[in-house]
């Protein structure tokens, strides 16, 4: 039972490091929220959208779960996308100025579930890259010092936060802009540290392709 509530916690803990949009569904968390990445199309911004994929791995190296985001810069336009290494499916959110969508992919790529919804209007358009950096400079996470890996200078910084009444620590290394690069999850338990998750972070800038955010394509299956 332990256990069992144990992989519970982590499913939040995983979720609510990567994105609030793929919890709560709405434009506004999509719009301010964290994590998918296509190459640059035919482009109507040069460079205008960020984009950030997070790669969850088990601690024997297996992979778990990616999880990607791209935040257009200049519109209120925004993508994420969650993908099960286990079993492929996936759950997806788009964020078109006033339309929204959610959906979810079953391991053939079928649209197999979903919902769109539009609002009176759009938000302001907000940079994901900047937010993420302001995260690690709040108080819940302690700067750790410099670290040195492969020859390149990191920030480290940890959180320790109980979630479904698990103990965690959160251990991160921060490029020199202030992103995370590198993470671990542990549980605590007695005291002592058990690694449960490691994750990978990459980054890029695109052109802002319209097809990206395409509301109208997204077929949802009919009830």
């Amino acid at each position: 039972m332990k256990k069992a509530m144990i992989a519970v916690s982590l499913l939040s803990v995983v979720a609510v490091a990567t994105s609030a949009a793929f919890l709560t569904g709405s434009a506004e968390a999509a719009s301010k929220s964290t994590a998918a990445v296509q190459s640059g199309g035919t482009g109507i911004e040069a460079a205008s959208v960020e984009h950030m994929k997070r790669t969850v791995f088990s601690p024997d190296g297996k992979l778990v779960s990616i999880f990607e985001e791209w935040q257009d810069t200049v519109s209120p336009r925004y993508k994420g996308a969650a993908t099960s290494a286990e079993d492929g499916t996936a759950s997806m959110v788009i964020q078109n100025g006033k339309e929204f969508v959610k959906y979810f992919i079953d391991a053939n790529g079928n649209v197999v579930d979903g919902m769109k919804q539009s609002f009176p209007q759009a938000s302001e358009p907000s940079s994901f890259f900047a937010a993420e950096k302001e995260r690690y400079t709040r108080e819940e996470w302690k700067n750790k010092g410099k670290v040195t890996e492969n020859g390149v200078t990191y920030t480290k910084v940890t959180r320790t936060y109980t979630s479904v009444g698990t103990k965690f620590t959160e251990t991160l290394l921060l490029n020199n802009s202030g992103l995370p690069v590198k993470e671990s999850i542990y549980t605590i338990e007695n005291g002592k540290p058990e690694l449960q998750f490691n994750a990978s972070y990459e980054y890029d800038k695109l052109k802002a392709d319209k097809s990206l955010f395409d509301v109208d394509r997204v077929k949802l299956p009919k009830k």
